[in-house]
């Protein structure tokens, strides 16, 4: 159920028009995992005997393709066991056994891969003219996780005013039933000496923690971690750079390092990004646009392991739409869309970007960012996956797939990206042996595919399922 490369409607997918409303609408309350309802849903995707009382069942699918983001050779006829929101087994075909209620998934013809963990979105920022403008409240960040995992992307980073947010979104359930949407791995908030331009006097400044001096870097570090932050974001270096700023990060690194938190670097700038490696971050959310990486860059990373992720769908946003590219018609992006939205992007958006007297630049600097990209990739530097989905000009789950296009269109094989939003984005965080790939143990968050990936980069929509923790979210 979902959309075919060239954005032909499938027949499943027009009934789950029909059963569910267009994304931003609250999910119908029904008992969805009643057998007939995932029948219908699912087409060949049957039940053994599962009964409505069961909170999760069982996922026996069998007989499929598997690239498991290992950077292994995709294996055929492979059975996976989804149980207890983990992958209990992967095997052979007739070497996994189907455990009585389970629900039976033909895998012929069709492609598992992990579900996409992306490093750097945004959930919760209303953007529709026609919504209030209820910011980052636990209702519109669960709504847009869910249009995340309904593109397949099981797990992404947002940000939360506070804990008690976070708390009540990984919480919310539906008549006891497990969440049907993303993960949410969150920062809470983010650390910097000044909020970027584009976020200052915007509902967003809230989620920026601006700090001047190490000793208040330091306790911005303390008081995230006391709070739960997942890992801490540092943005460095896209307002000003100066011996204070980096002062300020490498004393933020190295306060998230003596409480165990990974940190991921935003920044454009080379020297930046290169100080911040050297302080002891291992992950670089952004692309690096001010020059073109060096070979000492290139060694820097690949002596530390440090993850490159570079978000370049978030770079075209700022040019993009002057042009009026051809995706902006696209059926799939629509279902990301809230009313209103469209209409800015064709209108006051697309005027303010053609009128920019920047827009040149930005896209030299994507042109670079896709130059630095294939160096980093080919010189052998681990990639990591960080769409910036979410932000202003940017939808959730839609800017995820692009980024895939992207990344593709960059030099990477379609293997390369697979491998990059799943072992790659979970590597960086140091949770990879409960993200990323699809093996044994690991939590039971993967997409079913009706095309290989491998033939086309857009058979990445053609989405036949996904499951969050083994339970299936409605697409």
């Amino acid at each position: 159920m979902g959309w075919n490369s060239t954005g032909n409607c499938c027949v499943r997918t027009k009934w789950i028009a029909r059963s569910f409303r267009p994304t931003g609408a609250e999910v119908p309350t029904r008992d969805w995992l009643a057998p007939a309802w995932i029948a219908a849903a699912l087409g060949p995707i049957a039940l053994l005997g599962v009964s409505a009382a069961q909170e999760v069942p069982p996922v026996f699918i069998r007989g499929t393709t598997l690239f498991d983001g290992t950077g292994q050779e995709a294996r055929a006829g492979v059975d996976i066991l989804l149980q207890a929101g983990r992958v209990s087994a992967v095997g052979p075909a007739g070497t996994v056994r189907a455990p009585a209620g389970a629900m039976l998934v033909d895998g012929g013809g069709k492609i598992v891969i992990p579900g996409v963990v992306n490093l750097r979105g945004l959930a919760g920022l209303v953007r529709s003219p026609d919504e209030p403008p209820e910011h980052f409240t636990p209702k519109v960040i669960a709504r847009h996780l869910a249009t995340y995992a309904s593109y397949g992307v099981t797990t992404t980073a947002t940000f939360a005013l506070d804990a008690a947010t976070l708390a009540a979104v990984r919480a919310g359930t539906d008549s006891g039933i497990p969440p049907r949407q993303a993960r949410a791995l969150s920062p809470l908030r983010a650390i910097c000496r000044a909020p970027p331009r584009g976020v200052r006097g915007t509902p967003m400044q809230q989620l920026f923690e601006t700090i001047q001096g190490r000793r208040a870097a330091t306790s911005a570090v303390d008081r995230l971690a006391g709070e739960g932050a997942d890992f801490i974001e540092l943005w460095v270096g896209h307002t000003s750079l100066h011996a204070g700023a980096l002062q300020d990060a490498r004393a933020a690194i190295r306060r998230a390092s003596r409480r165990n938190l990974k940190v991921s670097i935003v920044t454009s700038k080379l020297a930046v990004a290169l100080a911040a490696v050297r302080s002891g971050a291992r992950l670089l959310a952004a692309s690096i646009t001010d020059g073109e990486v060096d070979q000492g860059f290139v060694d820097v990373m690949k002596d530390t392991g440090t993850v490159y992720a570079p978000a370049l769908f978030a770079e075209t946003a700022q040019f993009s739409y002057e042009d009026r590219p051809e995706w902006l018609g696209d059926r799939f992006l629509r279902r990301s869309l809230l009313p209103g939205i469209a209409g800015q992007l064709r209108g006051p958006i697309q005027i303010a970007q053609a009128l920019d007297p920047d827009r040149a630049l930005k896209q030299e600097r994507f042109r670079i960012a896709m130059r630095n990209l294939r160096k980093l990739s080919e010189s052998g530097v681990a990639i990591g996956f960080a769409s910036g989905s979410g932000f202003p000009n940017t939808f959730e789950g839609y800017s995820d797939y692009r980024e895939c296009v992207l990344m593709k269109r960059a030099g990477l094989t379609a293997e390369e990206v697979i491998q990059a939003f799943s072992v790659g984005s979970a590597a960086a965080l140091g949770m990879a042996s409960d993200l990323g790939a699809v093996h044994a143990g690991g939590h039971a968050d993967l997409v079913i595919l009706n095309a290989d990936p491998r033939e086309n980069i857009h058979n990445l929509r053609d989405l036949h399922a996904v499951f969050v923790g083994g339970v299936l979210v409605p697409l």
